[in-house]
C-alpha cells in the first residue's frame, strides 16, 4: 500500500481508535490527492521522510525507474531503492550530469548526497527514454521529494529553435551576399527582411526598411502595380516575372521583378527580387535570362559575356488555349506585342487536333500557354506533343505573361520550317464541292484555318502572300476568299481590290471576308472600302466561319456535312 502510515496518539484505547482510524482516511486522502497530482503534472511523484524511508511512490514512477514493484512499497529505505536502480543501468549519468561514477557505493553515495540537497535539479538522456529532469527537494521537516518528468518534447523544440535560429542566420548571410537586390513580405505586404543590395539601392538602412510598405519606397503607380503582384502571388502561389522602371539619381533603371511564395499556409511570405538585366546572376543551367524595358522590347542576358542583348521572338509559334473571349483577346494582343504567331483554340478537343494537325503538316509550335480555368488535360496534351505549357490566369496577362512567354522561348531556339503551308496554291479542283480560298501568312493560323474547313467539309488552299491570293483566285474560281488583311506584299486591302477589278472584267463576283485580329470600327470600314463583304475577327471559331458561309455560300445547307 501506497499510504501515509497512521500517526500514534497517547490517550484512552477508545480515542486511539477513533483517532486511528481518521489518520488513516486522512493517510489515504494525501495518497489520492498526490495520485491525481502525478497524473495531471504528467510527472513521477516520490516522497521520503527524515530517515530517508519512503513514504509514496505515484505509479508512474515505475516508467522512469525499472526496478521491481517492491521498491516503490512505503518503508523501503532510499539506499536501497537507489541500489536497485543503480542496477537497473540509471548509473550511466551520475546527478550533476558529469562523468560516470565507476563503484555502485560512490553512486548511491552521490545520489544520497543529492537527495539532502535544499533544492537540486539537473537533466540526463536516455537513448530508449529520451530527456527526463529531476527536481530534488529538502523540506526544513526533513521530508523530501523527487519529481521526474520527461522533458523530450521540449529539448526538441529547444534543438529545433536553434536548428532554426542558425538557418535564419545563415539565410541572412545568403542574401547579403546576393548582388542583386532582395525583400521579403508578409501577409500584410510590409515588408520584414531586406538584403544589403536593396538597402544600398535606396540608401537606407535596414532598420528604416523593416516594417515600411512598398508606398513609402516606390511612387504610388508602381507600388500599386507590385502590390497587387505580390497579393497575387500570395493567393496563388504562381511565381511572377515582371518589369518596372526604378528612378534612380543617375537616371531610371529597368529591373526584372521576381516574386515567389515561401512558407507554410498561414504563414506565407513573397520573396522578391529585382534583377538588373546586365549584370544578373544566372542559374548554372540557364543560358540566358529575359527582362523587358519600355514597348515590351525583350532583353536577353548571353551567359557567355553577361552582356544584354535584343531578343528577336519574330515568327515564334504560341497556341493559346481558353474558352474566355476576353481573355484570349488579350493574351492574343500581348503576344503579338513581341512579334509572336499566336491563335488560340477553346477546348482540349481542339487543342489536340490542332497539335496532330500541325505535327502532320511539320510545324513546330514553340509554346502552348493554358488558362489556369482549363482542364489539366490541356497541359498533358502539351507535354504529350514535346511543347512545352506555360499556365498563367487573367492577372498574369498583362503583368507577366510577355515576360513569361519570352523566358520561356529563350530557352530553347526556334525551329525554322523551310515550307510550313499546309496546302500549296496551284491546287486543281477534284470535285464539285465548293472550294474556299484561304489568304493567310501565319502558320499557325494556316492550321486553324484547315482543321475548322476539313471539319465543315471543305474544299480548300491557302495562300501565303496578296499576290499569290489574287493569281489563286483567277486560276481556281473559289467560291468565298476569307483574306487576312495583313499580308506580305501587297496587303489584304490591295489583294481585294485587285479582285473587285477583275471581277467587273469577268462579270462575277466572289465573296471576299477580312480576317482581322481587331475589330475596331475603322478597321471594318477600311475593309469594306476595299470591297470586302464582311469580316471575320481572330481568333477563328468553326460557328463564326459556318455563319459566314451560310450568308455567302449559296446552297450551302444542302451540301453541309451537317
Amino acid at each position: 500500500m501506497k499510504n501515509f502510515p497512521a500517526v500514534p496518539v497517547e490517550s484512552g484505547s477508545k480515542g486511539k481508535h477513533v483517532t486511528g482510524e481518521m489518520a488513516a482516511r486522512d493517510a489515504q486522502l494525501h495518497t489520492a490527492a498526490l495520485d491525481a497530482a502525478s497524473e495531471a503534472l504528467s510527472a513521477a511523484i516520490m516522497i521520503y521522510d527524515r530517515n530517508d524511508e519512503l513514504i509514496y511512490a505515484s505509479r508512474q514512477m515505475a516508467g522512469y525507474v525499472p526496478v521491481s514493484p517492491h521498491f516503490f512499497s512505503p518503508g523501503t529505505r532510499l539506499r536501497e531503492f537507489l541500489g536497485a536502480a543503480y542496477d537497473a543501468g540509471m548509473h550511466s549519468c551520475t546527478p550533476a550530469g558529469g562523468a560516470a561514477i565507476g563503484s555502485r557505493e560512490e553512486w548511491i553515495a552521490e545520489s544520497i548526497a543529492a537527495h539532502w540537497r535544499e533544492r537540486f535539479d539537473y537533466q540526463m538522456r536516455d537513448a530508449q527514454r529520451g530527456w527526463t529532469k529531476m527536481s530534488m527537494r529538502r523540506l526544513s521537516s526533513g521530508h523530501g521529494l523527487c519529481v521526474i518528468t520527461d522533458i523530450s518534447e521540449q529539448k526538441k523544440r529547444e534543438e529545433q529553435w536553434h536548428a532554426d535560429l542558425e538557418r535564419v542566420q545563415l539565410t541572412e548571410e545568403i542574401l547579403d551576399n546576393l548582388p542583386h537586390p532582395v525583400f521579403v513580405q508578409d501577409r500584410s505586404l510590409m515588408i520584414v527582411a531586406v538584403n544589403k543590395a536593396f538597402c544600398a539601392l535606396f540608401g537606407a538602412r535596414t532598420d528604416v526598411m523593416l516594417g515600411s510598405s512598398l508606398n513609402s519606397l516606390f511612387d504610388k503607380a508602381l507600388a500599386a502595380s507590385l502590390g497587387d503582384t505580390a497579393r497575387h502571388v500570395l493567393d496563388t502561389g504562381a511565381p511572377s516575372l515582371v518589369s518596372v522602371t526604378v528612378p534612380q539619381p543617375s537616371g531610371p533603371v529597368a529591373l526584372a521583378v521576381r516574386s515567389r511564395r515561401v512558407g507554410k499556409p498561414g504563414r506565407y511570405f513573397v520573396v522578391t527580387s529585382l534583377d538588373h538585366p546586365a549584370d544578373m546572376t544566372l542559374a548554372t543551367e540557364r543560358t540566358a535570362t529575359v527582362a523587358f524595358g519600355a514597348e515590351q522590347q525583350a532583353l536577353v542576358e548571353d551567359a557567355s559575356d553577361g552582356h544584354a542583348r535584343a531578343l528577336d521572338l519574330s515568327g515564334r509559334r504560341v497556341l493559346l488555349v481558353t474558352a474566355d473571349s476576353a481573355f484570349a483577346d488579350a493574351a492574343l494582343e500581348t503576344l503579338s506585342e513581341l512579334r509572336l504567331d499566336a491563335c488560340s483554340v477553346q477546348n482540349a478537343g481542339e487543342e489536340e487536333a490542332f497539335l496532330d494537325v500541325a505535327r502532320s503538316a511539320g510545324v513546330a509550335i514553340d509554346l502552348v500557354v493554358v488558362d489556369t480555368n482549363m482542364d489539366v488535360r490541356c497541359l498533358e496534351l502539351a507535354h504529350q506533343h514535346g511543347v512545352e505549357a506555360l499556365p498563367i490566369d487573367s492577372f498574369q496577362i498583362r503583368n507577366e505573361l510577355a515576360a513569361l512567354a519570352a523566358e520561356r522561348l529563350s530557352r530553347s531556339p526556334s525551329v525554322e520550317d523551310d515550307d510550313w503551308e499546309i496546302t500549296t496554291g496551284d491546287a486543281v479542283p477534284m470535285s464539285s464541292d465548293p472550294l474556299v480560298l484561304v489568304a493567310e501568312d501565319n502558320a499557325i493560323n494556316q492550321i486553324v484555318f484547315a482543321q475548322i474547313l476539313e471539319g465543315l467539309g471543305f474544299r480548300f488552299t491557302i495562300a501565303s502572300s496578296g499576290e499569290e491570293a489574287v493569281r489563286l483566285w483567277q486560276n481556281l474560281e473559289p467560291q468565298i476568299v476569307l483574306m487576312d488583311v495583313t499580308l506580305p506584299g501587297i496587303s489584304g486591302y490591295d489583294a481585294c481590290r485587285r479582285i473587285r477589278d477583275l471581277d467587273r472584267a469577268s462579270g462575277r463576283t466572289t465573296p471576299v471576308i477580312g480576317v482581322l485580329a481587331h475589330a475596331f470600327e475603322r478597321d471594318r470600314e477600311d475593309c469594306l472600302s476595299a470591297g470586302m463583304d464582311d469580316i471575320l475577327q481572330k481568333p477563328l471559331c468553326s460557328d463564326a466561319i459556318e455563319a459566314i458561309f451560310q450568308r455567302f455560300i449559296p446552297g450551302y445547307i444542302a451540301f453541309s456535312p451537317a
